[in-house]
């Protein structure tokens, strides 16, 4: 599903392939687990991600929502147009700060 690199403040989670609903909670478990941690502030790349569930996108929006009320906050990376498209079906783009790349994700955590 993922690799992961992580910083002293930022997470980092590489997704690839399709992302079915067991794929998705898949990763709602691992970003649960950061909460716990104490890790709020994650990147999701998307760049290799072929295809997500919508239900599964639904729950991401959910997650996020809920690190925001933790004072964290999920940001999303490297969209392909067509997984763009079922964030944009599904209504989610308001609920994630969509940049281009890693690099500006993270610069945004640090100002």
């Amino acid at each position: 599903m993922a690799t992961t690199m992580t910083s002293e403040t930022v997470t980092v989670l590489r997704l690839a392939g399709d992302m079915s609903l067991a794929e998705m909670d898949s990763l709602l478990r691992v970003l649960t687990d950061l909460v716990l941690a104490n890790k709020k502030k994650v990147v999701l790349n998307f760049r290799r991600v072929t295809h997500v569930s919508l239900n599964g996108i639904a729950h991401l929006a959910e997650k996020s929502r809920r690190f925001k009320a933790l004072n964290g906050e999920i940001k999303i990376v490297c969209l392909v147009p067509y997984v763009a498209n079922l964030f944009k079906l599904v209504g989610a783009f308001s609920n994630f700060d969509v940049v281009s790349s890693e690099e500006e994700a993270i610069a945004r955590f640090e100002s």
